[in-house]
């Protein structure tokens, strides 16, 4: 598979958005057909399977809705790879610093991107917390609801693999890269950041997500490896979705002290990667 090879330059205004917006339409259309096949898959289950499948199915719901998801996600990103592998692949033969990168040891970057990771999420979560904002919006409060009613090992399963994956396939992997080589890498960290923000569907995991899609979008950026912002995002989830079920840890960590410190931590790991010019850390 040969590396992408376009005049951006004379590529007129409305193929550009095309191009990074086709991505997301495709994804999207994929997901959506795969969950409406589930749902008459689990409503055939429903008709055949008699009043003990009902019952699983009422007391399990927010699970198999999730598992549903999960499913749909996967299967919703598969039309999107081999987008994936030629935007990777041009990724690659980019005259930058990656044989310098390459050398560096790949287990100490991701060392460092997981306590970024964790402090980060759990910091801007504590702040939305504590000053209120988490809690001004009632579609959130439904996701969180939904999210959190999932049983505990499949949630770790879906929050810390599968969404993760599916997400930076499609907008770190392919909106991302094609947003760089489009229109620069300044407005591709910003704009990639600000859209997968806004694929949340409300307020408060629009702006979480948009602060948390233009860091995943810097970090990328700046390693040049896709582990990282996938990395990234894996320990993010998995942190907010663990604490949200250990009540000492929320107890310690919900406070004006503790979002300070690891708001302080994400702050200093943010600028030891600014500072560090060619590489993450």
């Amino acid at each position: 598979m040969e590396p992408i090879k376009k005049d951006t330059e004379n590529m007129p205004s409305l193929q550009k958005g095309w191009e990074v917006l086709f991505p997301y339409l495709l994804y999207y259309l994929a997901y959506s057909a795969a969950y409406i096949v589930l749902a008459f898959v689990q409503e055939a289950l429903l008709q055949s399977q008699g009043e003990e499948y009902q019952r699983f199915l009422t007391k399990q719901a927010a699970t198999v809705a999730g598992v549903m998801g999960g499913l749909s996600m996967m299967l919703g990103v598969l039309p999107i790879v081999p987008m994936l592998k030629r935007e990777l692949l041009w990724r690659s033969s980019m005259p930058d610093a990656v044989t310098k990168r390459t050398r560096e040891s790949l287990v100490k970057e991701i060392l460092f991107t997981g306590i970024l990771a964790v402090s980060s999420s759990l910091g801007l979560n504590v702040l939305l917390t504590l000053t209120g904002f988490a809690d001004s919006s009632q579609a959130y409060r439904q996701v969180a609801d939904h999210q959190y009613g999932v049983a505990f090992a499949v949630g770790l399963i879906l929050y810390g693999l599968v969404s993760p994956l599916a997400e930076e396939v499609v907008f770190r992997g392919v909106i991302f890269n094609r947003l760089r080589r489009l229109y620069g890498p300044v407005l591709a960290i910003v704009a990639s950041g600000l859209f997968f923000g806004a694929f949340h569907g409300n307020i408060v995991q629009g702006v979480y997500g948009g602060c948390m899609g233009i860091l995943m979008a810097y970090l990328y950026e700046r390693s040049g490896r896709f582990v990282i912002p996938f990395f990234f995002h894996m320990m993010s989830n998995l942190a907010v979705y663990i604490t949200a079920h250990i009540e000492p840890l929320q107890e310690a960590l919900f406070t004006a002290a503790g979002c300070a410190v690891l708001l302080m931590i994400a702050g200093g790991c943010v600028l030891a990667v600014w500072k560090r010019e060619g590489g993450i850390i």
